[in-house]
């Protein structure tokens, strides 16, 4: 599977419960770091309290990280590349709420360039 489709599947995964952890970590911990961490930064972000969507997908999000702790210490590589410090400057976060896989096809092909 392609880096792209990867963290689609990934994200599309977390967010709506089609996998267990143990499926999702199969995939996540191929991806690049710097789209592991914008994943997670996406679903911190977004499933806020407020959102009524929160509570199942923060559960998740909750497992896969507390059962496989090696997708936080990639995440946090990723969080210090210097794409996360060009994406900050240029966008937020909420930019692409509603819109992950456009996110994801923009740090994909950063990543890539």
């Amino acid at each position: 599977m392609s880096e792209l489709r990867s963290a689609q599947w990934t994200l599309d995964a977390i967010e709506n419960g089609t996998a267990s952890a143990a499926t999702i970590h199969k995939t996540a911990s191929e991806l690049d770091p710097v789209s592991l961490y914008f994943i997670f930064r996406y679903v911190r972000e977004i499933y806020t309290p407020t959102n009524p969507s929160a509570t199942g997908v923060m559960e998740r999000m909750v497992e896969l990280t507390k059962t496989h702790d090696d997708l936080v210490k990639k995440a946090k590589k990723g969080e210090k590349d210097s794409i996360r410090e060009w994406f900050d400057d240029t966008y937020q976060i909420k930019d692409f709420h509603g819109r992950p896989h456009e996110l994801l096809e923009l740090i994909v092909e950063k990543i890539e360039s």
